[in-house]
């Protein structure tokens, strides 16, 4: 008997795995009694009791339900291996291999090359397979055969519901979901049937079109009225209940413009319109349209194709994007809400808030429009008027600079010639007191007094001497802004708006008349 390569200190994990094509849809339990949860974790606990050596060793479940075997991303499968990694479990466990998984390459990879690596023993009760059997060779031909047998059945699997799939569409049944407007017809769950309470909103919805009025405004009014928009009615229908308090229903222009597009309003049944490319593709294309399956008269229209047609015609052309080069980002904000400025075109550009226009809490922010030029003749005129002030504070900061240099260095002189009076004083004082005219009481006094004095002056000297490099410094800047300010002044009005925007950190847009501009004047001339 070989000597088993697990610590006694780590735990065995147990893993269950239940696919949605094992379950019955009629039913909802499992196709294959042996498959379901309960009974894979009764064979593996049973398996586990009658084993001594597995017997006392504390377990943990992990169980993926609903979870394909060709996708190892499943959420429990993946805790187990960060378990794992962390050397907490030295021993899996399944019921047989295809609950494990059904991809041959991947199931082979761990078996062979993975599990053995972290030192962790992989046990198939059904497959009676035990990896420490098979320690330092790999496993046989049988447990390869399984693998590959599973993962056949997944893609077999895969093709034989892609063939029903596209029978019913060919049919001409739906296979997603179910349109608004309609609903399912009891008995057979893919045929639609017209929904007495949404079919006249849709019909709504293309008359006032056709008669005039825009996406937004029918938006508006469905609004308004409080009207459920198509996922909170099949939250009502379905009677889903809201952890949260209910949010105000919205509908969007974009989602009337979707509503007056699909053609299956008609009586048409369009399917086919993307596809998985492989299994478990998280990511569907779009097919051709000529790779389109119709059928017409499937089911019973909402309106005719005359009135589809006319609704179309109706709404507003929208010119084909072409690519452009890249346009300037304009620094406008909305002073209410933050948001940067939508911009649109017309006989000139224009910016306005891009708010909800649903939302009442930013009524304010409908007044936010400027046109382009205004704003930015309004812009260029502001900068002018900064640079005038630039000149005018700048040569005031020059000469209150030069003055204060003076005054500087006066007062450093005189500090420093009485630091050197105190120095004479000193050796006087000594002299002073070898001669006898003072006592030493009065020498030691005297010392004490002229290092405190001399320490008191040091101090305001260095403090002197930095406010004196401060007024070097800013002595410096005065003199950059000046010139910058002159050369900026010099500027012509076409020159200045090529780098006016440079020269703006945001505009906050209140309404048609007031603006905030934020200004950023850091080295803004220096290549002008």
């Amino acid at each position: 008997m070989k000597q088993s390569s697990y610590i006694r200190t780590k735990c065995i994990a147990v893993y269950l795995r239940l696919s949605q094509e094992d379950v019955d849809k009629r039913t909802n339990l499992a196709k294959d009694d042996s498959n379901s949860i309960s009974a894979q974790r009764q064979i593996i606990s049973r398996f586990i009791a009658q084993s001594p050596e597995l017997s006392e060793l504390p377990r943990l479940e992990f169980c993926d339900d609903g979870f394909s075997g060709t996708n190892f991303e499943r959420p429990e499968f993946q805790r187990m291996i960060e378990r794992i990694r962390e050397s907490e479990i030295s021993c899996v466990i399944v019921k047989d291999l295809s609950r494990f998984g059904r991809d041959y390459l991947e199931v082979g990879d761990y078996l062979e090359h993975i599990f053995p690596f972290l030192g962790v023993r992989f046990m198939s009760v059904n497959d009676h397979y035990d990896s420490n059997n098979y320690l330092g060779s790999t496993p046989g031909i049988d447990v390869t055969f399984r693998n590959l047998i599973y993962d056949y059945y997944s893609k077999d699997l895969s093709k034989k519901v892609k063939t029903g799939m596209r029978v019913k569409q060919k049919n001409g049944g739906y296979v997603s979901c179910c349109l608004y407007g309609y609903m399912v017809l009891p008995g057979q769950k893919h045929k639609m049937v017209i929904d007495p309470e949404t079919a006249p909103i849709v019909r709504r919805v293309f008359t006032d079109v056709i008669a005039g009025k825009s996406t937004s405004q029918i938006a508006r009014e469905l609004n308004a009225e409080g009207v459920p928009t198509p996922l909170e009615y099949k939250k009502i229908t379905r009677r889903y209940k809201e952890t949260k308090e209910p949010r105000k229903p919205i509908w969007t222009h974009q989602r009337i413009l979707e509503m007056l597009k699909n053609v299956k309003y008609t009586g048409c049944m369009v399917n086919n319109t993307r596809e998985s490319r492989h299994i478990r593709d998280k990511n569907q294309r779009r097919t051709k349209p000529d790779e389109w399956i119709i059928n017409e008269n499937t089911h019973e229209a909402i309106v005719t194709m005359e009135e589809f047609e006319a609704a179309k015609a109706a709404l507003r052309k929208v010119r084909p994007y072409t690519k452009k080069a890249p346009q300037a980002d304009f620094p406008f904000y909305c002073a209410h809400c933050g948001r940067k400025l939508q911009r649109t075109f017309g006989n000139d550009v224009h910016f306005y808030c891009v708010s909800p226009y649903w939302d009442e809490s930013q009524e304010r922010c409908k007044s936010v429009r400027w046109d382009k030029t205004d704003l930015e003749n309004v812009i260029l005129e502001t900068l002018k008027a900064e640079i005038a002030v630039m000149q005018v504070t700048a040569r005031e900061k020059k000469k209150e600079s030069a003055s204060k240099g003076k005054q500087l260095m006066l007062q450093l002189g005189a500090l420093k010639k009485e630091l050197e009076n105190g120095d004479s004083q000193k050796v006087q004082s000594y002299m002073d007191y070898r001669e006898g005219r003072i006592t030493k009481e009065e020498f030691i006094f005297l010392r004490a007094e002229r290092e405190k004095s001399h320490v008191e002056l040091q101090e305001k000297i260095r403090s002197l001497e930095a406010e004196y490099e401060e007024y070097l410094n800013a002595g410096n800047q005065a003199a950059k802004d000046s010139t910058v300010a002159d050369r900026a002044s010099k500027l012509s009005d076409e020159e200045l708006k090529q780098i006016m925007y440079d020269a703006i950190e945001r505009v906050n847009v209140s309404d048609s008349q007031h603006i905030e501009i934020v200004w950023k004047f850091d080295d803004l001339f220096i290549a002008a």
